[in-house]
């Protein structure tokens, strides 16, 4: 018996998430619902967010070097004057309109952030609001079929 016997092998390809458009911008928007969860998280523990991002640099001698910088980080949620936290969904600097001129959610206090921003999530990767993000992207880049 070789050791290829073992295994148990199958006739499939992998498919790519991304390699739809619409894959493409759940993907995005993923990451950033993940960016925003990590920053509520941060601001319930009491600590502050930062974002990084990595670059290659040139050195003073020409050389390239892996470096990292702080960008700025903006929260999709507020604090209303009543204390009740909102929340808005962003595609880029665009708010997207989640049912017709709907473009907040109550989310209420704080503790419930993080679970709105999770099930927001899940709406996202079941494919929900596909329409909005290819509202939001508009006619600049490629056209969703």
């Amino acid at each position: 018996m070789s050791t290829l016997d073992k295994l148990k092998l199958m006739e499939i390809t992998r498919r790519a998430a991304a390699s739809t458009p619409e894959g493409h911008l759940r993907n995005r928007m993923v990451e950033a619902i993940n960016q925003q969860i990590a920053a509520a998280e941060a601001m319930q523990s009491g600590e502050s967010f930062q974002l990084r991002r990595r670059h290659w640099a040139k050195g003073a001698g020409g050389e390239k070097t892996l470096q990292e910088k702080l960008v700025r980080f903006r929260p999709w949620y507020w604090q209303e004057a009543n204390g009740a936290f909102m929340l808005e969904v962003r595609y880029g600097n665009k708010v997207l309109e989640l049912k017709p001129k709907k473009t907040a959610i109550e989310v209420g206090v704080v503790a419930e952030l993080v679970p709105t921003l999770t099930l927001l999530r899940e709406a996202v990767v079941a494919g929900e609001l596909d329409k909005q993000l290819a509202a939001a992207k508009g006619r600049f880049g490629k056209k969703l079929a």
